[in-house]
């Protein structure tokens, strides 16, 4: 008998590495790739027990199961996923990997057999008619072990029979049954041997003869089915179930033959074949598709010669769903596109309208310190706070209006410019911030280099603001040197070059390609708390490029980076600039402030729901003696409208209940102001902004902020010629005695004088806003409590956004952030949180109102 067994061990060897090697050299994908991993798993297994066949010891015993085991644990999963790929079943990996898991722990458990009962129990090595073997009672984890072989046994005989009673094909039908069989003999002296259903099992492995017996059918299914034919499946399974519809039909117009899958789509073929023919030739003349069971089928028509005088015609009905599918779904993403577009555009201009508003009453306030203060101190901090203030705005109208990137419109704007002043600016917003690293901030001007030139200034400064910050940025320690130079190029034109060496970090060679990447940063881990979003060198990239330059970069990594470009510059005045050095950012380059205008006879009408705005533009504008008329809403710009001939009406976009562009619908229909020159007045800086306004039937837009210089060459060139009087004015005086006032506010304690000096750029100005926001606390209280009771979300948002802004302007912090925070409410549709807080807002609100009931006179900025 123990010879029987050893012979049975051998040919099962012998069986395992020709299906092995017979596998390895059709090896084309992943069904041979877990067959083979069976069969090596096999092969292990038996090789393994075959030393334990010649055991002579315990150890040696227990040494040759380890070694069976690492084939025996692979073998059921090898043909779990074996059987789940023949069947065309898609085992997902959170699957595989718990079930590999499995197998790896019952290894593990087989390894340290001897340190504990886990497994095995009761451990005893003997010998039985001349056979060893180890007996033992089964631990727990053998006998969960145990389960789940007996669920790879229900499933994968479960998908095997599905599989063999859906397939059609004789040949593949015969596969699926040999493989069955193999998979039985398998299974079943498998289970005889968890069972003990046979004495022999008590001291012999009687799996391997479902080895031997498995091994044999399955190189029957390779040798006489083909299991493993990869081409000959293919085309099988190309005629059998993708083949296209294919009709012909011959010169009397008869049908002579059709396929399966025609007859398949057509069933009255046999009976009625004039009808289908007629029905493919309306759909290939018509150009349109055929719809059939849920399907959408494509006719199209070949004529055949088969002889001379005799021809066919030859109809392929090709299956084209997935074509229409893909059409409909491409056509709804376009949609989908185009709304989220919308919805951009729609986010960029509310986005540009909440920052720029503020910043408008930021410069707006900072102009009026400029032009009425006569210290040179403040002069100095106002025109720094000018010059990152337009820096900040130019930021904001790149990162702001994507548009103009995305769809290839930004422009350059080529304009006179001192260059002084640009080196100045630069130097300002730099200069500081390297101080405060502890870096050494170099400055090279060639005093050479013409004074006045012609390019975009704005664009200039930004590519060169862009490589000095990155510059500061990644410099721990040394210098950062700044060159400016030129070249002679013609009578007109210079070559600017601006330089920028630093000895910080550098790159590596590498890390070049990431530089213009878009939100791409180099040495992300290294460089994890330098702030950015990597945008800064891919917009100075397409900014050259629109100027007809490039970024040059040199650097050494560890040693620093030199980075430059080249601009050909118009040349609109050659006196030099002159030396240049650091001694220079404190001169005082501003001009005290004169109007470039009067027109005492001239009237104008200005538009705007937020008082601020209103007092910037009367601020901007008071010295030129013109007449300033402000309305809040449109109808009582309307109202004025109707009343009295305007030379000028600038018109907020942006206003509760009635906007901009339908007052001066309601505007153009008076018969007074049907032709007046009206201008948008807006936040709002995406691309096409301007078009929209002109569209709309504006005579012209102006952004805010507002530049005061923009503001009166408009006004001027708008205005009648014999309503202007051109020449110097007089210098802006101050008046100190505000102390007293503001004596009196800081005993409110809802209000933050300092703060809101800040935000207004002064005391005065701060005085002049107070007496605004004391003035307007009845109305537009009431008017949010009207909107409120009427469930009008929408103007209830605008008022209260109004409201949050002006509050923090006066320094009324905690009023603002509550009317922040019902805002957010508001635009978010959450009426709960606005019914719990708009009564809590309106009582702050009015109880602040009366608080500052003395400042409520209009001070001179009487509305209209």
């Amino acid at each position: 008998m123990y010879q029987v067994i050893l012979t049975i061990q051998y040919i099962c060897i012998i069986g395992l590495f020709i299906e092995g090697w017979v596998v390895f050299t059709k090896w084309s994908g992943k069904l041979h790739s877990y067959l083979f991993f069976s069969c090596i798993a096999n092969l292990v297994n038996s090789i393994g027990y075959l030393v334990e066949l010649t055991a002579k010891s315990e150890d040696v015993y227990i040494a040759a199961m380890q070694l069976t085991y690492i084939g025996r644990v692979w073998i059921p999963f090898a043909l779990f996923l074996f059987i789940m790929e023949l069947s065309k079943i898609k085992v997902p990996y959170p699957v595989k990997s718990g079930l590999a898991m499995i197998h790896v722990v019952t290894f593990v458990m087989m390894l340290t057999l001897r340190s504990h009962d886990l497994y095995y129990k009761d451990i005893s090595f003997v010998v039985k008619d001349g056979i060893p073997t180890l007996e033992h009672s089964n631990g727990i984890w053998h006998n969960i072990y145990d389960v789940v072989l007996i669920l790879y046994i229900i499933v994968g005989m479960t998908m095997l029979f599905v599989t063999f009673f859906k397939t059609r094909n004789p040949t593949e039908k015969k596969r699926v049954l040999t493989v069955i069989i193999a998979m039985l003999a398998e299974s079943l002296f498998l289970l005889i041997h968890i069972f003990k259903l046979w004495n022999i099992s008590d001291y012999f492995d009687v799996t391997s003869f479902g080895y031997i017996i498995g091994t044999l059918f399955m190189l029957i299914a390779i040798f006489r089915y083909k299991l493993l034919e990869t081409e000959q499946l293919a085309k099988e399974y190309i005629v059998e179930r993708l083949s296209e519809g294919i009709v012909a039909a011959d010169e009397y117009g008869n049908v002579a033959y059709y396929n399966k899958p025609a007859k398949d789509l057509f069933p009255e073929l046999s009976e009625s074949s004039p009808a289908v023919l007629k029905t493919l030739d309306k759909a290939i003349g018509e150009n349109v598709p055929i719809e059939l069971n849920e399907h959408i089928y494509t006719p199209k028509t070949e004529d055949l010669r088969i002889d001379e005088g005799v021809s066919a015609k030859l109809y392929v009905i090709q299956d084209h769903t997935e074509f229409y599918q893909h059409a409909k779904e491409l056509e709804e993403m376009t949609e989908r596109a185009n709304s989220a577009n919308k919805a951009k555009s729609t986010f960029l201009s509310s986005m540009s309208h909440e920052i720029r508003t503020p910043i408008n009453a930021v410069l707006g306030m900072d102009e009026m310190i400029i032009r009425e203060s006569t210290e040179s101190d403040i002069i100095g901090y106002a025109e720094d706070i000018r010059t990152a203030g337009k820096t900040l705005l130019s930021l904001i109208n790149e990162i702001l209006d994507l548009s103009k990137i995305e769809e290839g419109k930004m422009e350059i704007v080529p304009a006179k410019y001192e260059l002084r002043f640009l080196i100045n600016d630069l130097v300002s917003m730099i200069n500081d911030r390297a101080r405060n690293k502890g870096l050494t901030f170099g400055i090279n001007v060639d005093g050479n280099i013409p004074h006045l030139l012609c390019g975009d200034e704005i664009r200039i400064k930004q590519c060169a603001l862009n490589i000095l910050t990155n510059a500061v940025k990644y410099t721990e320690k040394g210098s950062v040197t700044f060159s400016v130079s030129f070249e002679e190029r013609d009578s007109g034109h210079i070559m600017l070059r601006f330089c920028v060496k630093d000895t910080g970090i550098g790159m590596k060679q590498d890390d070049m390609e990431k530089l213009f990447s878009p939100f791409a940063r180099i040495e992300e881990e290294r460089n994890h708390s330098i702030e950015g979003t990597g945008l800064g060198m891919s917009i100075t990239k397409q900014l050259l490029g629109l100027m007809g330059s490039s970024l040059e970069v040199k650097s050494v990594y560890g040693e620093g980076s030199e980075f430059s470009f080249a601009l050909l510059q118009e040349v609109c005045d050659r006196t030099p600039i002159g030396e240049y050095s650091l001694t220079d950012l404190s001169g005082n380059r501003h001009a005290s402030y004169r109007e470039s205008f009067h027109a005492p006879d001239a009237v104008i009408l200005v538009v705007d729901d937020t008082p601020i705005n209103l007092s910037v533009i009367k601020g901007l504008l008071k010295k030129t003696q013109i007449t300033i008329h402000t309305a809040d809403c449109g109808r009582d710009a309307i109202k004025l409208a109707s009343e009295r001939k305007y030379d000028i009406i600038f018109i907020d976009h942006m206003m509760p209940e009635m906007d901009g562009i339908e007052t001066l619908g309601e505007i153009r229909k008076q018969p007074v102001n049907s032709d007046t020159v009206c201008v948008a007045l807006t936040a709002n800086a995406i691309s096409g902004a301007r078009e929209m306004y002109l569209k709309a039937g504006f005579s012209d837009y102006l952004s805010k902020p507002v530049d005061s210089s923009l503001l009166e060459d408009m006004i001027v060139r708008y205005l009648p010629e014999d309503k202007v009087i051109q020449g110097e004015g007089i210098v802006f005086d101050t008046d100190p005695e505000i102390n007293s006032k503001l004596s009196v506010l800081d005993g409110i304690t809802e209000l933050n004088i300092s703060t809101g000096m800040d935000h207004c750029g002064g005391a005065e100005l701060y005085l002049e806003t107070v007496s605004f926001f004391a003035s307007s606390v009845d109305e537009t209280a009431a008017e949010i409590e009207k909107y409120w009771n009427d469930r009008n979300i929408e103007d209830t948002t605008i008022k209260v956004h109004a409201l949050k802004s002006t509050s923090r302007m006066i320094g009324a912090l905690s009023l603002s952030e509550l009317a922040a925070k019902l805002e957010a409410a508001g635009k978010n549709g959450d009426t709960a949180a606005l019914s719990a807080h708009i009564d809590g807002l309106l009582s702050r609100y009015r109880a602040l109102g009366a608080a500052l009931a003395d400042f409520a006179e209009p001070d001179g900025f009487e509305i209209l």
